[in-house]
């Protein structure tokens, strides 16, 4: 089972945990594991926020006032930039883009932050700090005990600015109301 750019919609069995009522995007999975990033839970930073902490001069009023996400409970101080895919968006050899294949790409870098700070770099992006891992065979475990729903990732959801809708709309493409799930299970 590949869930690479897959969504996983929390079920209310993890009500108790650090992933409640998340929406999460699996960037890349394989027989070592899953890496992937809650994309609707705000973190307590803005982007601006964010940008004066690492010295990084903004003239891009709107960027600064987006909102930062926690895109896990892993590596909480580190920064990642989820974006659509541009071979246009040229950078220096020592920025580390990857595409996941999918026509998203992910860094870290400085380099594409200061872009983003001066309207050059992509005009769609999410800003996480941390991500959310899983080592072989978790994943799939989880999804077998019902802590997850899978379907595909869309683009749009990804990227969309209604945080509190996410969830929402990728439960939707499924034909499901969240707020109609429970955290009972059973077999008929």
């Amino acid at each position: 089972m590949d869930l690479t750019h897959q969504f996983l919609l929390a079920m209310p069995g993890l009500h108790e945990s650090w992933f409640d009522n998340t929406l999460s995007y699996i960037f890349e999975h394989d027989e070592q594991g899953a890496l992937g990033f809650v994309i609707n839970r705000p973190a307590p930073l803005s982007v601006g926020e964010i940008f004066d902490q690492l010295d990084i001069t903004s003239t891009n009023d709107k960027t600064r006032s987006d909102a930062a996400f926690s895109g896990g409970p892993l590596e909480v101080e580190r920064g990642f930039v989820l974006y659509p895919s541009d071979p246009s968006l040229v950078f220096s050899e020592s920025t580390h883009a990857s595409d996941g294949g999918n026509g998203i790409s992910l860094s870290g870098s400085t380099e594409l932050l200061e872009s983003i700070a001066t309207g050059k770099g992509p005009g769609q992006f999410l800003f996480l700090l941390g991500y959310a891992g899983w080592g072989p065979g978790q994943l799939e475990s989880e999804i077998a005990k019902n802590a997850w729903l899978t379907c595909d990732a869309d683009p749009d959801i990804i990227f969309s600015d209604g945080t509190a809708d996410k969830r929402h709309l990728a439960a939707r493409s499924l034909g499901i109301d969240v707020s109609m799930l429970s955290s009972q299970v059973g077999r008929a």
